[in-house]
């Protein structure tokens, strides 16, 4: 796997999971009606060219992919999550919701979609991005865009530069 390139496959993640890191945030992207292809992969891309403190570790993650390891007890206890949801049926969001609740924990990670702003509801540590209307009247999210205004190609540039000043500013606060 390329840095930067969406994580696809069991081998893409545990490269991912065993690279040394430093706490990080995570971002978060909600689309409405929905993201642009593959723009998950090309912020992580452009983080990993842009952010110096991030080594190359941005990494976005295939629906396929989070859905794997929520079904797989190994891959689910790696992120510190227990055997399965109670009470949910095979296959139902739960799982994969906490997937994406442990992969924003540890940092570095790309997470798009609704089941990915439900998982990061509570964390602190999440840089939240919404291209359209964004869900629970935008509270909570650091920049809504109109992506209609933008080329595609532009917004990964735009996000990642404004998630770098977001995180410059965090630093600032907290040696002060």
């Amino acid at each position: 796997m390329l840095p930067g390139m969406l994580a696809s496959s069991l081998p893409d993640f545990h490269r991912w999971f065993l690279a040394p890191r430093a706490a990080a945030p995570a971002i978060v992207l909600h689309g409405f009606p929905e993201l642009p292809l593959g723009l998950a992969s090309a912020l992580a891309q452009h983080l990993n060219e842009f952010d110096d403190d991030a080594g190359g570790r941005w990494t976005a993650f295939a629906p396929e992919l989070i859905q794997a390891i929520s079904e797989t007890p190994t891959q689910r206890s790696l992120l510190g999550l227990e055997e399965g949801c109670k009470n949910c049926p095979p296959n139902s969001p739960c799982g994969r919701r906490k997937v994406l609740g442990a992969l924003a924990r540890r940092g570095h990670a790309v997470l798009d979609g609704l089941l990915a702003v439900e998982a990061c509801v509570d964390l602190t540590n999440v840089f939240r991005v919404s291209l359209g209307p964004a869900p629970r009247d935008g509270k909570g999210f650091h920049l809504i865009l109109r992506p209609e205004l933008f080329s595609d190609r532009s917004l990964p540039s735009i996000i990642g530069d404004t998630y770098l000043e977001w995180s410059i500013t965090r630093e600032m606060a907290d040696t002060v």
